[in-house]
């Protein structure tokens, strides 16, 4: 059974004359004897497969996520091991920043705590008492707290250790409580915070008095703090010291803790591409302005990466056939346009799944 006709393609100066197929330039090539040269040769066929695949796939994630995806309300999120569930998280509240003269948006945060977690104990750590706690009881980790170039690694690490020493829990100072978050934590002895985005956030933990996971998290930090990946300032926060960090840290994990992982809908975090994060109906915390340390490469990462995938993805193909070709890119189009409308509406299915 004879191979199918290949289709003529226009020449590369958008003249009228043709030049033999990918599929003929294939067969003329293999003569050579170079792989790399057949795979030149063959560009037309290859921009057509990758317009077809990467929308593909794009589509079927697309679609088992919209099929599989379910939210956990607060009253139907499970936080007990036990029949007894005994709290057995100490009853302290830590939250951290650089003085004790809070910006306007957070400056009720603290009392907000302490109404609605009578019996607690708060504690408010500035950056002169964080170094001060660091020397006095982790003077091995005092030369590379130091060191970090942004103060926001500095409140990372420090965090681990507070929750290490102390136990309780730790929150951002965006983060307001709504309710007494007894019934969140349960009986467990870790909690961490999934994000709605990918992986878990350091935003929000909460842990017993020497918890393993915390100890840990402390002996990895100087092996982090210096990585070949660390191109940008917001890359090196999240996976030196921040939320990436921790993700690849309970991935890794495999030492006595258990941890409770709690679904962003539960504690109420949103999607970092809204506004603001609508209260959840029974939920246990609101969030208000955050992201202080952002800059102009998380303004990449978070809003233009996590927001606009799609459409990011929907560019760089459309740069990849001008690319690769050039002159007779109307000409491809026209001859592939079965390829180039299955490519248009699984990009539109996409976007509305999303």
């Amino acid at each position: 059974m004879g191979l199918p006709k290949p289709l003529s393609v226009g020449g590369r100066d958008g003249g009228g004359g043709s030049v033999p197929s990918w599929a003929s330039r294939l067969s003329g090539a293999g003569a050579q004897g170079s792989r790399l040269k057949q795979f030149l040769l063959q560009v037309d066929g290859f921009v057509a497969l990758v317009l077809v695949l990467v929308p593909a796939l794009l589509l079927v994630s697309a679609l088992w996520t919209f099929a599989t995806f379910r939210i956990v309300t607060p009253a139907e999120f499970q936080s007990c091991a036990t029949q007894e569930c005994q709290l057995r998280i100490p009853k302290i509240i830590h939250q951290t920043y650089k003085t004790a003269d809070l910006p306007e948006d957070w400056k009720d945060t603290p009392a907000q705590w302490n109404r609605t977690h009578p019996g607690w104990r708060y504690e408010f750590w500035t950056d002169e008492r964080n170094r001060d706690f660091i020397a006095t009881h982790y003077p091995w980790f005092l030369e590379q707290f130091d060191a970090y170039p942004n103060g926001i690694q500095r409140a990372d690490a420090i965090r681990y250790f507070i929750l290490y020493h102390y136990g309780g829990v730790y929150a951002d100072l965006d983060i307001v409580p709504i309710r007494n978050i007894e019934p969140m934590l349960g009986d467990a002895e870790l909690v961490l915070p999934e994000t709605p985005n990918v992986g878990l956030t350091n935003a929000f933990m909460a842990c017993t008095q020497h918890n393993d996971f915390m100890r840990f998290l402390t002996t990895q930090l100087q092996p982090y703090a210096n990585k070949w990946y660390h191109v940008t300032r917001h890359w090196q926060i999240i996976t030196s010291t921040g939320p990436t960090f921790i993700w690849k840290m309970a991935n890794m994990y495999d030492g006595p803790s258990s941890m409770l992982r709690v679904p962003a809908s539960v504690w109420g975090k949103c999607l970092i591409c809204q506004d603001s994060c609508p209260v959840v109906e029974g939920g246990y915390l609101r969030h208000l302005v955050g992201d202080s340390w952002h800059d102009w490469d998380s303004f990449f990462f978070t809003y233009i990466l996590f927001c606009h995938q799609t459409t990011v993805i929907m560019g760089a193909l459309v740069v990849f056939v001008l690319f690769t070709q050039r002159a007779s890119t109307p000409h491809w189009v026209r001859t592939h346009r079965d390829v180039v409308i299955f490519a248009v509406v699984s990009f539109i299915l996409v976007m509305i799944l999303s």
